[in-house]
């Protein structure tokens, strides 16, 4: 009973006390739930907060989705611009290499301000800035910025060359003081940069030109009038009266001058051509002067030996001129031009002499004695200087044959003839003068000039007298046969025919009528003389055989028989 009651007071206890545990499990659950429903409640307000939350997120992550989506694109162009970039920054360092190779420096861009030493290593420079970027216009992918380069460079050059034309033309302004002028060192180079512009240089050589052409006019002047400055050496027109050597003087003068002209040149200029044209420019300022005076000169001139040493030297120095000048040079010509004036001048002289023997002849007539005219011998006097110192001069020349064609020749040759012939036809004309009389006169006249002109080749055809000694001899054997009274060209009688012989047999030992030295003996070439006498002796003689084989064949009467003569005997006594 105990145990049960222990046992049921253990059981009861247990009951209390899990009642009792019931009870504050109960209140604390209670309490749980009080305080779950405060955290119910915070709960709720917290997932209002969280669905707010949720809202705000769900809006945010639209706006991530949409920058996501813009950032991408944003991504793509800074991909781009940062491709761009590198891009510009290769550009930018190929610029500035190309700056620093083909732009001038700061020091070189004032240096091209004023022309001086430093002005044209700039101008070289940018000359050769110039080239390379005109070579870089040549690649493809650097063509813009060379065209914009080359641009600016062109622009540069331009106006440095501008400024050098200035410069230059006041420079060559210097030039026109005196025929030995100082000048600046830097001329010379800035002509030759000049060159490559056409129309710059075109100016400045003009200005050169011009300034050197007034200085050879001002001291050709002074050399003509005043001389040396000390009086050495004299003026040249003070040898005027000596024609030839006045003449020469001023040649010489221009010579020398044309000389030290060629070496101011050589230091001003590279261009051969360009130097040629300088020159020949410059002369033109001595052109006007000499041509007045040589003009007057000639003119003056009445011997043809002095005219013809003129033309001489007016025709060696047109073309010593020439070989310095363009041929076609207005002073050049204006040299040949003299010479060709000259040359006209000669052949007036010749002719005034021609004129003056036919003058003489034309007056008083031939002479008895058939002398040469004085004037005609003053003719040939002329013409054998004149050939002589032509001669001379083409043997200097280096041409040892005169030519048929040569225009002196052909002057000398000419006026002779005329000569010749004019006064062949006065002598005719007159009368006085038989055929053979005349025919000696022409001889004596062809004898004059081989004396005179003999020694030279081309004139042999003025001094041959072949066919006049033929003219001749036929002439006489007519006076002859004449003078014979011998019937050569008719038949008579024989009474008539011995008259006739015995008319011969008289003259013929008589030696008078009959006598052919007699007849030549007015020719002045005695050795010609008795070629003549002989000839006309032996054509004489075989007319007369003709005559009396003739008579002998038709068997004469004894008394002409008797006193005709044989050939033989004939040819003897005559």
């Amino acid at each position: 009973a105990l145990a049960a009651s222990s046992t049921q007071g253990a059981l009861g206890r247990q009951y209390d006390v899990r009642a009792e545990m019931q009870a504050q499990t109960q209140q604390l659950d209670a309490e749980f739930v009080a305080a779950l429903a405060a955290v119910d409640a915070e709960f709720g307000g917290l997932e209002a907060s969280v669905q707010a939350l949720d809202a705000q997120c769900q809006g945010l992550r639209r706006h991530v989705d949409r920058a996501r989506r813009a950032a991408g694109g944003v991504a793509a162009q800074a991909a781009l611009l940062a491709d761009e970039q590198r891009e510009l920054g290769l550009r930018q360092a190929v610029a500035a290499g190309l700056l620093q190779q083909f732009t001038l420096s700061a020091d070189e861009a004032r240096a091209l301000e004023r022309v001086d030493g430093a002005f044209f290593a700039a101008l070289d420079a940018l000359h050769a800035k110039r080239r390379a970027c005109q070579a870089l216009a040549h690649v493809g992918a650097q063509q813009a910025a060379a065209g914009d380069l080359q641009r600016e460079l062109a622009r540069l050059e331009e106006r440095a060359h501008a400024a050098l034309l200035r410069w230059t033309l006041a420079e060559a302004r210097a030039l026109g003081r005196g025929d030995a002028p100082a000048f600046s060192a830097r001329l010379g180079p800035a002509l030759r940069r000049l060159e490559s512009h056409p129309a710059l240089f075109a100016a400045a050589t003009e200005e050169v030109a011009r300034a050197r052409r007034a200085a050879l006019h001002g001291a050709f002047l002074d050399a003509l009038v005043r001389g040396g400055r000390s009086g050495t050496p004299r003026p040249i027109e003070a040898h005027a009266a000596d024609a030839p050597r006045f003449v020469g003087d001023m040649l010489a003068w221009v010579h020398q001058a044309a000389a030290s002209e060629r070496e101011l040149l050589d230091t001003l200029l590279d261009d051969a051509a360009a130097r040629a044209q300088l020159l020949a420019a410059a002369l033109d300022g001595v052109a006007r002067p000499l041509e007045m005076r040589v003009q007057q000169t000639v003119a003056a001139l009445d011997a043809p030996d002095a005219v013809f040493r003129i033309a001489s030297l007016l025709a060696f120095y047109a073309e010593m001129f020439a070989a310095a000048c363009p041929p076609q040079a207005p002073f050049v010509e204006a040299v040949r031009a003299l010479a060709a004036q000259a040359q006209a001048r000669l052949g007036a002289t010749l002719g005034a002499l021609a004129d003056a023997a036919v003058a003489a002849v034309d007056a008083h007539g031939a002479s008895p004695a058939l002398d040469v005219p004085a004037p005609l011998h003053a003719l040939l006097a002329a013409a054998a200087s004149v050939l002589r110192q032509h001669e001379d001069a083409a043997l200097h020349n280096g041409d040892a044959a005169l030519q048929d064609e040569d225009a002196v020749v052909a002057c000398v040759r000419g006026e002779l003839a005329r000569a010749r012939a004019e006064i062949r036809g006065l002598v005719a004309q007159a009368g006085r003068l038989r055929a053979h009389e005349q025919t000696m006169l022409e001889l004596n006249i062809a004898a004059a000039a081989q004396h005179a002109l003999g020694a030279f080749p081309a004139m042999q055809a003025q001094c041959a007298d072949d066919e006049l000694v033929q003219r001749l001899q036929l002439q006489l054997l007519d006076v002859l046969k004449l003078k014979s009274r011998l019937p050569f060209d008719r038949q008579g009688g024989s009474a008539e025919l011995v008259e006739c012989v015995e008319q011969f047999n008289r003259s013929l030992k008589a030696a008078m009528d009959l006598d052919v030295a007699r007849l030549v003996s007015r020719l002045h070439n005695h050795a010609l003389a008795r070629g003549v006498c002989e000839q006309t002796v032996q054509l004489f003689v075989a007319a007369y055989a003709q005559l009396h084989q003739q008579i002998m064949a038709a068997d004469p009467p004894p008394p002409l028989r008797e006193r005709l003569l044989d050939p033989d005997t004939v040819a003897t006594l005559l």
